[in-house]
């Protein structure tokens, strides 16, 4: 039997130092409630290292709040370490929530901007609510974070919304220890939060909050173009359904032939007019509501996707889908019904504009009218494009709800580099990263480098993404590339500088997603890069050691690209270069393709060698093949070529047939020829004008097979090594799945990227990686 007089258990103090991603996400009220639950006291609080948290009574309890405490969170909550430490206890009376600790390391991760969660849309739909229809609803899941931070911790002073002072309403939702906004920093409604104006293309207000969005349907339903301030940034919608309205966003913003993404109101729209799979359905769905690429069911105009065959076969085409990212496009949703084409907000080559006053001076040549509000935008994000490629979302730009990305590291690499560095990436997708406590940070997608607008964003973006490291960067690491803007800036820094090869900065970038460190294979098939040797590069095989020695092992034969840059923009030029070196007659289309001048002109220039700089580049040799099968002379946008001969061999029937290959060893490398497969192609080409063999699809499906064939021949000679496929080329669906199914078949581990951009989007992340595991300054084997 107890007794009635037994002394009391000693009360303990816990320190607990939690980092990730624990603020702007409900974790203090999470922390307050659990540690109620199991009656416990203390505090939480926020700082830049990460949240603290004072926790006092009896051990028993104390160990089963520690022990649930990872588990008992908010979905959007990422703890990456829990210190803890003991400390005396200081008798403290219940468990409240305290003001921000300023000063420190920075350690937290604030989330992306995340879009209405049910809770929100629920209240939203409700005509009983406070909050019916409200364009800027959110609460401790869901909302704008990263867009409208100016600084850390995590508070509403560090906010945008630091300009609008909660009501008493607000106030009194803010304090309720039980309500789904306590201690929700950015806590709004229509009597305390931001006003909605309609402004012409001159600048001056014709309406505002509901009345502004009755003029957007207006002015949607009669054709006119409309730049909605969206979240990170703006977007020009137009009428889905309107074709003239479609066509005069084509001409004043420039895009001639570009796909146009397309914004549905919700998920069963979309599924009327395109086919979505479990995968597709759930990256639609998620918190950052991306661009996702899918398979159109041929309802809506040809001008929104111009001749744009679908990769799965489908001579419908694809669509690029999103559902609504925001309360305000939800707000829009209620007066207007029908999908909208909803693009970039930015003039043709220049950064996505995310001021009201930058707005209307650049787009107010392309827009009728503009949707503003006055919560003040602090970081400009792209919409995020994501493709399924082998049954896993793929990262195609990472922007609005998916950037900025921290890549965890295990804690042997963050402890082996005491040094800040800031990688610079390339030219082309531009990106930066740096190194935290908890890995690589990387930024939204900025632009390519082209113009002083887009290179003052990357200026802008180094700055913020540097307080991170508490404004301090011992040295950058860029492309060796001269010409490219993010070179140009490391060497003007004034901070030391080491370069990382194009192509090992890919191969690296598929490794550090894995957090892969031991020895691997890099095929890394892009464009083109600078090679160590001052020559084009792009169809590259690398083997790393899994320590200093990063070796190119394998290549595609060069050939000529007659024009230079010219001929990246004219697949047709590729294809002469391809037959030039093959030492093989171009056929009569291509050769028609051509006026007399430019034919003799460009044959003198490959004879003698002039501006007809050699390439070993996958992404040209697939362009090539496109214009040698008749799929496209000219790319209308990047890639636009590759992508029509990828739908063409989607659309093939099911074969076996490839062409052949020859590999041969060249100073210790192994060099593929592709010759004797472009001279079976041209033969078969001639019998399908012959209405004889195998059709134009089976050829283009035979060349993917036969890309994919390569690979596994060169990389199986490093039987079990892990693979990584890296590099804009394995963006294509088709040449990446079949090369994963033929290396898979062997037994062959590969892997591809998923989080970050296997294009130059991922360049950062990739030199960063390099730089973090290869000793500084190493060279690179070539």
């Amino acid at each position: 039997m107890t007794s009635q007089n037994a002394a009391p258990k000693p009360i303990q103090c816990r320190h607990l130092v939690v980092t990730g991603t624990v603020q702007g996400v409900g974790f203090r009220p999470a922390v307050r409630q659990l540690a109620n639950q199991y009656g416990l006291t203390g505090w939480v609080s926020n700082s830049a290292e990460g949240a603290i948290i004072e926790i006092e009574g009896e051990l028993q309890q104390l160990a089963a709040f520690i022990a649930e405490l990872p588990m008992g969170l908010p979905p959007s909550v990422s703890i990456t370490d829990i210190q803890i430490n003991e400390k005396l206890p200081s008798q403290a009376q219940g468990f409240e929530i305290r003001n921000s600790i300023k000063g420190g390391y920075y350690r937290v991760t604030v989330p992306p901007d995340l879009a209405p969660c049910p809770s929100c849309l629920s209240e939203f739909n409700d005509p009983h609510n406070r909050r019916y229809h409200y364009p800027f609803i959110s609460c401790t899941a869901c909302g704008p974070r990263w867009s409208i931070l100016r600084d850390l911790p995590y508070d509403r002073t560090q906010t945008s919304f630091a300009e609008f002072s909660p009501c008493s309403n607000c106030e009194q939702e803010y304090n309720d220890t039980q309500g789904r906004r306590s201690h929700h920093q950015t806590i709004s409604c229509p009597q305390c939060g931001p006003t909605l104006s309609l402004l012409d293309s001159r600048g001056c207000q014709q309406a505002i909050n509901n009345d502004a969005l009755k003029g957007v349907t207006q002015a949607l339903s009669e054709g006119k173009v409309v730049a909605l301030k969206s979240v990170g940034g703006f977007q020009l919608l137009v009428d889905a359904y309107n074709p003239e309205a479609i066509k005069r966003l084509r001409q004043r913003k420039q895009r001639p032939a570009k796909p146009l993404a397309m914004m549905f109101a919700h998920l069963k729209q979309i599924q009327h007019y395109a086919h979505i799979d479990v995968v597709e359905r759930e990256a639609l769905l998620s918190t950052a509501r991306p661009i996702v690429i899918l398979n159109s069911r041929g309802q809506l105009p040809k001008l929104i996707a111009p001749e744009n065959p679908s990769p799965l076969g489908n001579a419908n085409g694809t669509i690029g889908a999103m559902l609504p990212p925001s309360a305000l496009h939800e707000a829009l949703f209620t007066t207007w019904q029908t999908p909208l084409v909803a693009t970039s907000g930015n003039p043709s080559g220049e950064p996505l504009c995310f001021d009201n006053d930058e707005a209307i001076k650049q787009l107010g040549h392309i827009a009728d009218w503009f949707l503003l509000h006055d919560l003040t935008i602090t970081q400009p994000l792209d919409d995020s494009v994501i493709r399924i490629i082998n049954q896993h979302p793929v990262t195609i730009r990472a922007g609005r709800g998916m950037a900025p990305l921290v890549i965890p590291l295990s804690p042997s690499i963050q402890g082996g580099q005491q040094q800040s560095l800031l990688a610079c990436g390339g030219h082309q997708k531009s990106t930066v990263a740096i190194n935290v406590p908890e890995g690589i940070l990387a930024s939204a997608h900025i632009g390519d480098l082209d113009n002083v607008s887009t290179q003052q964003r990357f200026a802008a973006t180094v700055k913020r993404i540097q307080y991170f490291t508490n404004d301090k960067i011992n040295s950058v690491i860029s492309d060796p590339h001269p010409e490219y803007g993010s070179s140009y800036w490391a060497a003007e820094s004034g901070y030391p500088r080491q370069t990382v090869q194009h192509h090992i900065a890919h191969f690296f970038s598929a490794m550090a997603e894995h957090n892969h460190r031991s020895p691997a294979l890099g095929v890394c098939w892009d464009g083109s890069g600078l090679g160590d040797d001052g020559h084009l590069w792009g169809g590259e095989f690398f083997y790393w050691d899994g320590k200093q020695n990063v070796r190119r092992i394998a290549h595609l034969h060069p050939f000529a690209l007659p024009g230079a840059a010219m001929a990246i923009r004219e697949p047709r030029r590729q294809a002469l270069g391809l037959l030039s070196a093959a030492e093989l007659s171009a056929p009569s289309h291509l050769r028609h393709a051509f006026s007399d001048s430019e034919w003799h002109n460009l044959q003198q220039m490959l004879n003698n060698k002039l501006n007809s700089p050699f390439c070993t580049s996958a992404g040209r040799l697939i362009d090539a093949v496109a214009a040698l099968l008749e799929c496209a002379h000219y790319n209308r946008f990047e890639a636009d070529a590759a992508m029509q001969l990828e739908a063409l061999a989607a659309s093939s029937t099911p074969s076996n047939l490839t062409l052949p290959f020859t590999i041969k060893n060249d100073k210790g490398l192994s060099v593929i020829h592709w010759q004797p497969l472009i001279k079976q192609l041209l033969m078969h080409q001639n019998l399908v004008h012959q209405n004889a063999g195998v059709s134009r699809a089976e050829l283009a499906a035979a060349f993917f097979r036969s890309l994919a064939q390569m690979i596994t021949t060169i990389v199986t000679e490093f039987d079990k090594l892990p693979v990584f496929l890296t590099g804009g080329v394995f963006q294509n669906k088709y040449l990446t799945e079949t090369t994963l199914d033929y290396l898979q078949q062997r037994g062959q581990p590969v892997l591809i990227q998923q989080r970050v951009p296997p294009n130059d989007g991922g360049l950062a992340v990739g030199q960063l990686y390099y730089s973090l595991l290869v000793a500084p300054n190493k060279s690179v084997g070539s």
